[in-house]
């Protein structure tokens, strides 16, 4: 059998006869979910008594890796815009004369 979801509910599709079974689409959380009520294993006092309910609670880190993706962008763009700003005004008023020339003679050594 195949299974094919879609939305809440769900087929599944025999492979042999290439057919849906009868008494589909069905909802998944009636199913899979157990959210319908109490199953039949319930009502005849079958489940064990040791049941523990596992409670998993998820970080919202989605929103941080978010502002983490728009922030590093912006300072790599601003980086790049004063390299270029640097950039032009080394070509417009030339590359300073401290830098050019050294005051102290390197003969010396």
């Amino acid at each position: 059998f195949t299974y094919f979801y879609k939305g809440k509910e769900y087929w599944k599709f025999n492979n042999q006869i290439l057919k849906v079974e009868p008494g589909y689409p069905r909802s998944i959380l009636k199913d899979f979910m157990g959210c319908d009520g109490p199953t039949d294993r319930d009502k005849e006092g079958l489940s064990p008594p040791d049941d523990v309910d596992i409670v998993i609670k998820l970080d919202n880190t989605a929103s941080t890796v978010k502002a983490i993706a728009i922030v590093i962008p912006c300072i790599l763009a601003l980086c790049l815009l004063v390299l270029v700003y640097t950039v032009f005004q080394f070509k417009r008023k030339g590359t300073p004369r401290h830098i050019l020339y050294c005051k102290r003679s390197m003969q010396e050594w």
